[in-house]
């Protein structure tokens, strides 16, 4: 049995969509922010971060959403939702599954953060913003003539880079990249990103801005 230890809003809903991607069965144990927006403390028991995704696998628990979908695909994936490992486009695939959090995610969360705690430092959302600009622009280039970031297959790249992108989108950092945003709406429209919403609940990472 796969667990997949689900905080709404939050980066595990990544897993709820591969898992569907990849037609698995699991178990979803929920857990809600807390006011302050932080995960509860409870996930601690679970994993020492007590960050979302904390996921259960062949007795293995696990808490980095890049970790996490490299480790299914290889696991479970069968070939699915990645290029062949001797196919040129394999390089570009790993990079990619690994830009989402790795260098894309910071960036966009500096922002998001600046927004909430209503930080008013025109330095400080300038340098957010721009490094945010320069991350987004790279993926743009990247749609320019496919519909998805490898070639025209959907991986598990894109659904990486997705939540960051809806993250964005909710800061208004898409609001000139009708590119990206139309982006966004293909990936939320596939089938198995549909049920994933219906098992894990509500999903806004706009945080009401």
């Amino acid at each position: 049995m796969i667990v997949v230890h689900h905080l709404n809003n939050s980066k595990s809903q990544r897993i709820l969509w591969l898992l569907e991607e990849l037609s698995l069965d699991y178990e979803i144990r929920g857990y809600k922010r807390l006011a302050s927006g932080m995960a509860p403390p409870e996930m601690q028991n679970i994993h020492p971060l007590g960050k979302a995704p904390i996921v259960e696998l062949d007795g293995v628990v696990m808490a980095e959403s890049g970790s996490v979908v490299q480790y299914v695909l290889e696991r479970y994936g069968n070939g699915r939702l990645m290029p062949d490992r001797n196919s040129p486009s394999y390089p570009k695939y790993l990079e990619l599954l690994h830009y989402a959090e790795g260098s894309m995610s910071p960036p966009v969360i500096m922002v998001l953060l600046g927004n909430l705690m209503k930080v008013d430092n025109p330095a400080f959302k300038g340098m957010t913003e721009n490094m945010a600009r320069t991350h987004l622009g790279f993926v743009d280039s990247l749609l320019e003539s496919e519909d998805y970031l490898i070639g025209r297959e959907f991986t598990a790249a894109d659904l990486q880079i997705t939540f960051i992108l809806q993250i964005a989108a909710g800061q208004g950092l898409l609001d000139a990249r009708p590119r990206l945003r139309e982006y966004i709406a293909r990936m939320e429209s596939r089938p198995a990103y549909q049920r994933a919403l219906e098992k894990g609940g509500p999903f806004d990472v706009s945080f009401h801005r």
